[in-house]
């Protein structure tokens, strides 16, 4: 064999050799395609699926910054007498809601985690509300601790950011409720006993809807003070202007109302703009005889972000107010 041969022969068994390694080289695995975050709208605006779920979140929240003022002191250890403050009434909220659709119908949850400024200076105060339910639509059951569902049942008093007298309270809960056709009901049972000398309340309600008023009345009983009470209201939205009036009734002083005997509370909306509007709450308590009057002056400056005004006066001769600057998403 010549020297040209074996040169043909050599390449010919290293050409060889080499197919066969190639044949049995590792194939990196093509990637696999990326699952986006789809739009939730079962539910209303600004939820979206838990990729790979069929469960729809919600973030939202704020960022406020707010100037208040009292006649009486707001900085009571650290600077008493002291009128003015932004340390007071600064905060942050953060909120998450989940919902998605079962055999028995809605399952929802809610958490809320808010921060604010101490009231007398010593440092930041935290705290979390949360609740979670099941919505049937004609029967639905909720529990929770947070702002109870009699609260909001009624809502949160008048139209200003204070709402006069109403007795609102945050406190742990279980309620029973449903819809039947434009009528919605209640009934439930508030725990207390985070309140001295206090135990439980038990309460039950119904509202409806009839053009554009709504009526609600409600029956209420705190334990520990054996004290029925009653609550309703009537409210309507007529153009650009809202009216409400409510009542509450406490046979002795309970945590169902804000002072004993009768309150009634009268509120008005204007909506002047799409972006400002102006409001008025009055309430007046029989027993003792006091009342307050607060004003709103609200401006919607862009999507996300508002400046509040609020002024009020008591009986007591005492005036306070704020001016807010408030980011929401």
């Amino acid at each position: 064999m010549n020297i040209k041969g074996l040169l043909l022969g050599s390449a010919a068994a290293f050409a060889a050799v080499s197919g066969a390694q190639a044949a049995d080289a590792i194939v990196a695995a093509a990637p696999e395609p990326m699952e986006y975050v789809k739009v939730c709208d079962a539910f209303g605006t600004g939820y979206f699926y838990i990729p790979g779920t069929e469960t729809c979140l919600k973030i939202g929240g704020l960022v406020r910054w707010q100037l208040n003022y009292s006649k009486g002191p707001l900085l009571t250890t650290t600077n008493p007498g002291y009128k003015w403050s932004s340390y007071t009434g600064t905060k942050f909220r953060l909120h998450v809601e989940a919902r998605n659709d079962s055999e028995v119908g809605t399952v929802y949850s809610f958490i809320r985690i808010e921060g604010t400024n101490a009231t007398s200076g010593g440092g930041n105060s935290y705290n979390a509300g949360f609740f979670a339910g099941i919505d049937g639509g004609a029967y639905g059951l909720e529990v929770g601790s947070f702002d109870s569902y009699w609260t909001r049942f009624f809502g949160y008093g008048g139209f200003t950011d204070d709402g006069g007298s109403y007795a609102g309270t945050s406190n742990s809960y279980a309620a029973f409720f449903g819809k039947v056709g434009d009528i919605s009901y209640t009934a439930g049972v508030d725990d207390y006993t985070n309140l001295a000398g206090k135990t439980a309340g038990l309460n039950a309600a119904a509202k409806g809807t009839f053009g554009p008023v709504d009526a609600a009345l409600g029956v209420d009983y705190d334990i520990a003070a054996k004290a029925f009470g009653m609550k309703g209201y009537v409210a309507g939205k007529f153009d650009i202007v809202s009216l409400k009036l409510m009542g509450l009734y406490a046979a002795k002083p309970s945590v169902y109302a804000p002072a004993d005997g009768f309150t009634l509370l009268a509120g008005g909306k204007v909506d002047i703009t799409s972006k400002l509007f102006a409001a008025v709450d009055y309430s007046y308590s029989f027993k003792p005889k006091t009342w307050n009057v607060v004003g709103d002056l609200g401006w919607n400056v862009a999507n996300g972000f508002a400046v509040l005004l609020e002024g009020k006066y008591q009986s007591t001769k005492v005036s306070s107010g704020f001016l807010r600057f408030e980011r929401s998403f």
